[in-house]
């Protein structure tokens, strides 16, 4: 099956793309997920949480006011969304879609529920766990379609990133706008294959499943503190080991409390802690690696040890100079996502030509909710909310113009760290001694990477000591402090 990366002739692997390289000619089985998104503070997650705390709110109000008007409007308007290739379909991808009649169904089911009738109900990610005839796919599909014109504008950046012909599509489905609060057909860039548009995903925010699963909660959650809880009451539920001890079975729970999700919403009501303690954990486990993903979308095994050494090789035989400028910051970008993900994510290209010189600009969003990077997002010094990285490939001194250049870029909105990739020095400790005094004068935090320094992090990657890399940023941070 032709993957996108293969279509469009990328020399990148899945590990070295900010995206999915999904299949074009069958789903790929993953799941957009909102709260998977709501968990991130980074720009890109920020825009995706108005939209679907936008399109939502607007969704309550429609059935708080009894309208179902407007209901079957916003519903009808999720429609397949085939242009993702994410999901469960068999053979050729189809999406799934709300026609009138089940727009209708979910009307009754709100209005209906315990859940939206207490408050209780928050957020979109929440109503697996509560609305009958709420299921993954209805949630995943929501999203996708709520999410529509970030996605194609996040696609739009990537194929620009690396260098893919788009077209414009007229024919997709609406996008949602947050200020008319309604459906608004548009017009997009994107990649064409076979006739049809591709909208690409992050890879950050997709998972196996919905993080929020009702039968989960109802089976692993309310049904063992409800035996707890039956446990410790006693009653016709305990029964007796032949030693004496008391034991409540999970049975026995089960048929007195079969899985309902207004009995579910009652019981959360009663006891909130429980769905807090369940949310915490399904936040706790984090974005999906490199490997989860080409183990659900390729069925192979990736090794990223043996998989380093291949890109410590690929670095070493560019040669330097303009003519294979393109290629060197091809591969260093590349490396750079297989290094730094999940904590950097949503590369894009800002500029390409300085006064008629190659001049490669790259802006990552910093997403890092541990290490290094988000020691650097919190830190009120440098606030890296985005992380700029710009390539050199030549060998010599770096001097002046291009630290400038770099420090330029820096905001009090985007922050005041980023990186300086280069081949090698003639004189790295005079450059840090710039570094140095550019802190020192309030014009931010440049961290400069050699060749030497890409390999030495690639090489801990190969030796399975992928940690060392946050201490080896750090060593980096702090000679230019």
């Amino acid at each position: 099956m032709p993957r996108f990366s293969q279509v469009f002739s990328l020399s990148n692997s899945q590990s070295e793309l900010d995206f999915v390289d999904i299949e074009l000619n069958k789903d790929t089985p993953l799941y957009l997920d909102p709260f998977a998104i709501q968990l991130k503070s980074d720009d890109w997650s920020a825009v995706c949480i108005d939209h679907i705390r936008s399109f939502f709110s607007a969704l309550l109000d429609s059935i708080r006011d009894e309208n179902l008007g407007r209901t079957k409007h916003l519903l009808t308007n999720l429609r397949e969304p085939n242009e993702v290739r994410l999901g469960e379909s068999e053979g050729k991808p189809r999406g799934r879609g709300i026609g009138p009649k089940k727009a209708a169904k979910i009307f009754e089911a709100f209005r209906n529920s315990v859940a939206f009738d207490t408050g209780l109900l928050e957020d979109v990610a929440e109503s697996e766990l509560f609305i009958e005839f709420i299921g993954r796919d209805t949630i995943s599909d929501l999203t996708v379609n709520v999410l529509r014109g970030p996605l194609c504008d996040y696609t739009r950046k990537q194929c620009n990133l690396l260098d893919i012909d788009t077209t414009i599509v007229r024919d997709l489905s609406p996008v949602w706008d947050i200020g008319l609060n309604d459906w608004r057909s548009t017009e997009q860039e994107l990649p064409i294959h076979e006739g049809k548009a591709i909208v690409l995903v992050p890879k950050l925010s997709v998972r196996y499943s919905l993080a929020l699963d009702s039968q989960e909660f109802y089976d692993f959650h309310m049904t063992e503190y409800l035996q707890a809880e039956y446990l410790n009451a006693g009653g016709s539920l305990v029964r007796t080991f032949v030693n004496g001890e008391k034991y409540v079975t999970k049975k026995d729970v089960k048929e007195e409390h079969p899985k309902n999700k207004n009995d579910m919403a009652a019981f959360v009501q009663e006891h909130p802690e429980v769905l807090e303690a369940y949310k915490q954990l399904k936040g706790a486990e984090g974005p999906l690696t490199n490997q989860d993903i080409m183990r659900v979308s390729q069925n192979t095994f990736f090794q990223e040890d043996l998989f380093a050494r291949v890109l410590i090789d690929r670095l070493q035989q560019i040669p330097t100079g303009t003519p294979t400028a393109n290629e060197y910051h091809s591969v260093v970008m590349g490396i750079c996502t297989f290094l730094f993900y999940p904590s950097l994510t949503c590369p894009v290209k800002e500029h390409s030509v300085d006064q008629g010189r190659k001049r490669i600009d790259i802006k990552f969003n910093n997403s890092a909710t541990g290490g290094f990077f988000n020691q650097m997002l919190l830190s009120p010094n440098t606030r890296s909310i985005a992380v700029p990285m710009e390539c050199k490939n030549y060998t010599k001194e770096i001097a002046n113009p291009e630290l400038d250049q770099i420090a330029g870029r820096y905001s009090i909105h985007r922050g005041s760290l980023g990186f300086l990739l280069c081949r090698n020095m003639d004189n790295r400790a005079r450059f840090i001694d710039r570094c140095r005094d550019n802190v020192g004068a309030g014009r931010g935090y440049t961290i400069v990477l050699e060749d030497a320094d890409i390999v030495e992090f690639l090489e801990y990657v190969e030796q399975n000591q992928r940690n060392m890399i946050d201490d080896a940023l750090t060593r980096r941070f702090d000679e230019i402090t």
